[in-house]
């Protein structure tokens, strides 16, 4: 079934591969055919391209055309796709070995017809479309994978200018002109979880850059773990042949290199100037040229640090990895399908691409890119495929589809309920005993978020660069590790944290035996708390002030690294008693400025403890009786009445029913010769109660302060 539009000289149209139907969306290729004018006339070869407004070359086709032929008024090609093809607009090229280009604006609308926008028309040489059509074309599927790579509109737009200075070149040297040279050195910026070594290769391959390739993570260049600790900085450089004359340049196995570095943060540590120098010692000079990639705000440090390597990167070799357009998600979507093995009926491929639309639309999905695809179709598409699959055939039903993904296998929620993972976390904040202040704080603050989030989305300009690490203060089990939990969640659903899981620290894994070991386990805790929330407990113990010989201060200076960044993707919690707490930031105003949230958690009353010993007991299917209610309750108060600075709240109720009352529960069975139903294996007495009240007495068992582990030079 063919949907076509004609004007005056072209003819184009969608061959979906399935019936459209009532679907916007489908697979397919497309038919042109144009009726050539004189002034394009020309035996030979033409090329046919086909791209979206973001540049991305979904289509082509070379056709030859015979003038010889006099009733061959018109030439014709099909484009071969194995994209989904969305509404929108669209543009085509149609270039013939004269090097002549026609451009037809088009639109694809919702029932799969291609709509001409205004007149074709000619483009000049050196235009966007000669070199799309020309150079770049030329270099077949490295453009062609290039110009598909979600995120690189900027990349895309360098090559372009990249391929007319080529051209140039080309031109002078046909007049026997000297060769302009042009400058490689590039930094990119993007998210810490993007992957960039294809995207250079395909960038560095579509702008002619001939060079070898050498890519160096630089947090693998200084490993203290070895007798040399440069060992693998001095391998990587060692490869590296110097073109020091003319006849070395001209040898393939020494030609000039692009030297391609990431993990810049480890450009800002003590080892960081050391590995700066080795860069330095290779490049600028000898021809060879650098990328560096990071994050902005890695690539803002590193020229803040390095002020002197400003000059070799112009603003236009400046670049940024961007979010994903929801045309692109669309694309990554079924590329990821197709990787493992997953093809879909048109009605599930409608509701795929209308699912990312209105996620997009709604910026439930802001933040996604290709990993989180590959986990939708790993984690959840294909074990619902696979489920419905096996048990449709078990129970005989016939499936007609040719075993395809229908559209009961795609998950709504998956998409339309992102935003759940930031409701989830308020509700399970809200849902905590007590804390009504801290409570209501987090809320403020986790809203203001939000806004500021959705305005990013909107365009409008956001100003505002706040940071949010916070500093949690009260008495051990005060709900302070529970709350960071939280935070990671609601970060990460607004897309400011990449990953939000909680990575706990105290002195005794920070603090190293000898000079420089504090360092290295400062720059691995780091580097496994991005991302994430970097959750120090008793944070007051790092820092001793007066005392030179306490390695805790180079922790501290580690820190305010990281804290005085502006976008760092991580969260760093303090926590421990209010009074250490409020001595350590008087100590260091200029730690306690990085820290503009703080929420004091006070301690538990006895009807808040005794809630949460019910909500513990009724997880885990148990039942109290009267009696043992009563007296559940008289324990926790005289423990209330008692207890000591260091009383654990909420851990000492948790050690008293999961550690005291269930296993006297347990015995009590295990020691019974009567028969035993299922309700005796729940029911709690007041005797099990008494047995966990004596062994968890709060005088015998409060928590003790713990002293500040760790060693001094």
């Amino acid at each position: 079934m063919l949907f076509q539009i004609t004007m005056t000289n072209l003819s184009i149209s969608f061959q979906p591969k399935e019936s459209f139907g009532n679907q916007t969306y489908n697979f397919g290729d497309v038919n042109v055919r144009i009726t050539l004018e004189d002034n394009f006339k020309h035996s030979g070869i033409y090329c046919f391209l086909l791209y979206n407004d973001q540049l991305m070359l979904l289509a082509d086709a070379e056709t030859k055309y015979d003038m010889s032929r006099r009733l061959n008024k018109s030439i014709k090609a099909t484009l071969q796709s194995q994209l989904v093809w969305i509404p929108g607009k669209y543009f085509l090229l149609v270039r013939n070995d004269e090097g002549k280009v026609l451009r037809y604006n088009l639109i694809l609308d919702n029932e799969g017809k291609f709509i001409a926008q205004g007149k074709p028309f000619f483009c000049p040489s050196m235009s966007d479309e000669d070199m799309l059509s020309g150079r770049l074309y030329n270099c077949k599927n490295k453009w062609k994978l290039l110009s598909r790579k979600p995120g690189t509109m900027q990349l895309k737009r360098w090559v372009i200018n990249r391929a007319k200075q080529n051209e140039l070149n080309w031109m002078r040297y046909e007049m026997h002109q000297a060769h302009l040279e042009f400058c490689n050195n590039l930094l990119i910026s993007g998210k810490p979880t993007g992957i960039i070594g294809s995207s250079v290769m395909l960038l560095l391959h579509s702008a002619e850059i001939m060079t070898k390739h050498m890519f160096g993570h630089l947090d693998q260049f200084y490993d203290m773990t070895k007798p040399n600790p440069y060992e693998s900085m001095t391998d990587f450089f060692n490869a590296v042949k110097p073109c020091d004359d003319f006849f070395s340049m001209i040898q393939d196995s020494t030609k000039a290199y692009t030297f391609v570095f990431s993990n810049l943060d480890a450009l800002f540590d003590s080892s960081g100037k050391l590995i700066m120098k080795a860069i330095q010692t290779h490049w600028p000079g000898n021809s060879n040229s650098a990328i560096f990639y990071g994050t902005q705000q890695e690539i803002t440090e590193l020229l803040e640090q390095y002020p002197s390597l400003g000059q070799h990167f112009p603003a236009e070799n400046r670049l940024s990895i961007e979010p994903y357009t929801r045309e692109e998600m669309i694309y990554v979507m079924f590329e990821e399908a197709r990787l493992a093995h997953l093809e879909f009926t048109p009605a599930a491929v409608e509701k795929v691409c209308n699912l990312i639309t209105e996620a997009f639309e709604r910026g439930l999905i802001a933040h996604f890119d290709r990993l989180d695809f590959r986990d939708y179709v790993e984690q959840n598409l294909l074990p619902r495929y696979k489920k419905n699959n096996i048990d449709n055939l078990k129970a005989g039903i016939p499936n007609f589809t040719e075993l395809e993904v229908l559209p009961c296998d795609i998950d709504d929620d998956f998409f339309l309920n992102r935003k759940s993972h930031y409701n989830e976390a308020l509700e399970e904040l809200q849902a905590m005993v007590g804390l009504t202040e801290i409570k209501r704080n987090i809320r403020t603050l986790s809203g203001q978020m939000k806004f500021l989030q959705e305005r990013r989305l909107m365009g409008l300009r956001t100003t505002c660069n706040a940071t949010y690490h916070a500093v949690l203060t009260g008495n051990p089990g005060t709900g302070k590790t529970t709350v960071a939990k939280l935070l990671g969640k609601i970060y990460h659903a607004l897309g400011l944290l990449s990953k939000g899981d909680v990575v706990y620290v105290d002195r005794r894994r920070i603090i190293g035996r000898y000079i420089g070991e504090t360092e290295e386990n400062m720059k691995l805790i780091l580097k496994e708390a991005q991302g994430n929330v970097l959750f120090i407990d008793e944070a007051y113990t790092l820092y001793t002030q007066g005392d030179e010989r306490d390695f805790g201060r180079h922790a501290v200076e580690c820190l305010l690294d990281v804290l005085s960044r502006k976008d760092p993707d991580m969260l760093i919690v303090f926590a421990g008693y209010e009074k250490e707490m409020d001595a350590l930031l008087s100590m260091n105003q200029g730690l306690a400025s990085r820290f503009p949230y703080r929420f004091h958690f006070p301690n538990y009353d006895p009807d808040e403890l005794m809630q949460i010993a019910e909500k513990m007991i009724s997880a885990d299917d148990y039942e109290l009786c009267d009696e043992a209610r009563t007296l559940l309750r008289q324990v926790i108060r005289e423990a209330v009445g008692s207890r000591c600075e260091s009383f654990g709240n909420a851990r000492w109720v948790e050690q008293l029913v999961r550690n005291g009352i269930v296993p006297a529960l347990a015995d009590r069975i295990s020691s019974s010769p009567h028969p035993i139903c299922k309700a005796v294996y729940q029911r709690i007495e007041a005797d099990d109660v008494r047995v966990a009240a004596e062994k968890f007495n709060p005088k015998a068992v409060a928590l003790k302060r713990r002293p500040a582990i760790g060693f001094c030079a």
